[in-house]
């Protein structure tokens, strides 16, 4: 394991205490923080917390249109990576939808419902390109449209395939958060800027005969700049949610000889940053993920318990010249006991995966 990021002492802090005293010596602590802290009450002297805080100093990076399709600068290349899912145990079904938009007008999707069976329920790919002027608050191309009303905060998604119908209406429970503002930051090899965001997810799937009205909480990313897959020897992303409002996202990642993590926990309307995830995976024989037993550890010295327990399993090439291999389970979670939802995506070169199925790793 590597050697853990150190959470930051706040005077007058227990990081086993109560949640509203650390984010209080917190706040107090970081008084030119960029976002919304926490405030004591004059009535009571505790901390009222507010239903979109967000803890941290650092400033994620994020300017007015950026959820919107971004530009290169002179020379340079830019591509834009959209993702929703929404993730349903007692339906033993996931569901995904993945959007690229590059500077050049290139475009694809990929559209996946998927369950404990070998085959996804529903593929549905496309690829082609786009007008120079198409842009993503209004976005159309071969069935998948997306909307977005209000920019980082509301989005609609909807699909009418071949095998599947979607909606998707998303609202964001926190604001979007990047992964600048863990301490480990954003690797340039990874993308110029990333904003993650859990949110409260109605519509409906029809799929397979079935139809599924949504209300429930989903979760939806967005990246942008060039990704250099050869970079990184491996990576977990974790998303995990519970109706009752908790959640986490995470991402951890080894390259060039160094280990990082970014993500989030949210509990009672407060977002805090990661500093650093324990975690313990188990793999089947093949090296598909199967389990995850995780601590996400966050800035103020709090520990997050998630276990991830996964019911399906697709995989989805890169298509990029350094074969990586992307498994994503669908699960059911627990988030420091409280029954959920979740998602455990493992990032593999393909010739390593190969040499440790072989091995019998």
């Amino acid at each position: 394991m590597p050697e853990p990021r150190r959470a930051v002492s706040l005077p007058g802090s227990n990081p086993n205490g109560d949640l509203r005293q650390r984010i209080g010596a917190f706040s107090l602590y970081y008084m030119t923080g960029q976002q919304h802290h926490a405030a004591a009450t004059d009535e009571s002297d505790e901390t009222k917390v507010t239903s979109m805080t967000t803890l941290g100093d650092i400033d994620p990076g994020f300017g007015p249109g950026d959820d919107m399709r971004h530009r290169p600068e002179p020379g340079g290349r830019m591509r834009d990576s959209l993702f929703w899912e929404l993730i349903m145990p007692e339906e033993q079904l996931g569901m995904q939808i993945y959007l690229y938009l590059s500077d050049r007008g290139k475009t694809g999707y990929n559209v996946v419902v998927w369950g404990p069976d070998e085959k996804p329920v529903a593929l549905e790919l496309a690829g082609g390109t786009v007008a120079d002027d198409a842009d993503l608050d209004n976005f159309e191309f071969e069935g998948l449209t997306v909307k977005q009303p209000e920019l980082r905060r509301t989005a609609q998604v909807a699909f009418r395939g071949e095998k599947v119908q979607i909606e998707y209406n998303f609202e964001a429970i926190h604001d979007a958060f990047s992964y600048r503002q863990n301490p480990d930051g954003l690797p340039s090899w990874f993308a110029q800027n990333r904003l993650e965001q859990t949110g409260h997810v109605t519509g409906f799937l029809e799929v397979d005969g079935r139809r599924i009205e949504w209300d429930r909480k989903g979760h939806r990313d967005h990246s942008w700049g060039s990704r250099n897959w050869g970079v990184p020897h491996h990576w977990k992303w974790i998303v995990a949610y519970t109706e009752s409002g908790r959640a986490v996202n995470g991402w951890i990642w080894i390259a060039k000889g160094e280990w990082g993590f970014a993500g989030y926990v949210v509990k009672d309307g407060v977002t805090i940053p990661v500093s650093h995830i324990e975690s313990n995976a188990e793999y089947d024989p093949d090296m598909t993920q199967r389990r995850l037993d995780a601590v996400f550890v966050d800035i103020t010295g709090g520990r997050t318990h998630l276990v991830l327990e996964r019911f399906g399993l697709f995989q989805l090439p890169t298509n990029d010249k350094m074969a990586t291999v992307i498994s994503e389970a669908a699960c059911t979670a627990t988030i420091d006991g409280d029954a959920g939802a979740g998602q455990f995506e493992t990032h593999w070169p393909a010739d390593y995966l190969q040499h440790l199925v072989k091995a019998g790793a």
